[in-house]
């Protein structure tokens, strides 16, 4: 066994998802995943007005995949629990969707290497995704952008029936966490009101952002250090088997490959998804 397969074989393989520092910006320390996000933000700004602008009648090509895939999100996504509240909340969805989606592509690209080759620096690039400060600043975006569009619902309808500005926005939580626990008539109701109360309006908004983040976080991680650990182990055991396990560990990674690929997609769409439902939980509580 050479000293270069000891060396990759005994690499960490958790080392190209956690985080580097790259510089300081004052206390604050600037690593490679905010430069992933960073990359990520350009990437939406530059090309997604590019293609809204001069929109052909028929789109082909590049722009007739964003149509389908923002067709997509809207009607197949957003609509089922949003209904008449879709069209107000499809800028966040979509933002939100792409931006799920295009980190963790770039995840699985080998940037690093790429980097490490271009610059000597092989943590210059990273998976955002897979880093859980990352996927719990997006689900505290998801809380927030929740409870307050359930808040402005329910201003609106204290507006609509006559209450003053100022009484409208002193009733609106207390009306906006009385909406939130289930109403179960007669005595049943009174003795589970205290039970109700708690997982609706402490356990359930805590639970759910959580839940968001862990399982973004678990899924894209999880993949991406069983790539690096097989990756590590096939010179290794090159030098074993004489190559014969090498090509099964190669076949095996590119299988897995395929696999992160559909994980990425899959979580952008189910971090949406939820994000939709708590939403509409939110700003249509009698569904």
């Amino acid at each position: 066994m050479t000293t270069v397969s000891i060396m990759l074989a005994a690499a960490n393989p958790v080392e190209h998802v956690i985080s580097h520092e790259l510089f300081e910006i004052g206390p604050v320390a600037f690593t490679n995943h905010m430069f992933m996000m960073l990359i990520t933000a350009v990437i939406m700004l530059v090309v997604f007005p590019r293609m809204a602008r001069d929109y052909p009648l028929v789109p082909t090509g590049f722009r007739n995949l964003f149509e389908t895939s923002l067709e997509w999100i809207r009607e197949g996504v957003a609509r089922p629990v949003l209904h008449d509240h879709t069209d107000r909340f499809l800028p966040f969805i979509w933002t939100l969707f792409f931006f799920l989606l295009i980190n963790n592509l770039l995840g699985l690209i080998p940037l690093s290497a790429i980097g490490g080759l271009a610059t000597g620096n092989s943590h210059l690039f990273g998976t955002a995704t897979a880093n859980i400060s990352v996927t719990a600043a997006l689900a505290a975006v998801s809380f927030v952008v929740t409870h307050a569009a359930g808040l402005m619902e329910q201003y609106r309808h204290l507006r609509h029936d006559g209450r003053p500005g100022g009484t409208a926005a002193a009733l609106a939580p207390v009306k906006y966490l009385c909406s939130m626990v289930p109403h179960i008539p007669g005595v049943l109701g009174i003795v589970m009101f205290p039970v109700f109360f708690v997982l609706e309006v402490v356990v359930a908004p805590l639970v759910r952002p959580f839940a968001l983040c862990m399982r973004l976080f678990a899924n894209m991680m999880g993949g991406h250090v069983l790539l690096a650990a097989i990756l590590m182990m096939i010179p290794a055991i090159k030098g074993v088997a004489d190559g014969g396990l090498a090509i099964v560990g190669i076949a095996a990674c590119t299988a897995l490959n395929c696999l992160e690929l559909l994980v990425a997609v899959l979580q952008a769409y189910i971090f949406t998804f939820l994000t939709c439902m708590f939403i509409g939980s939110a700003v249509s509580p009698e569904h």
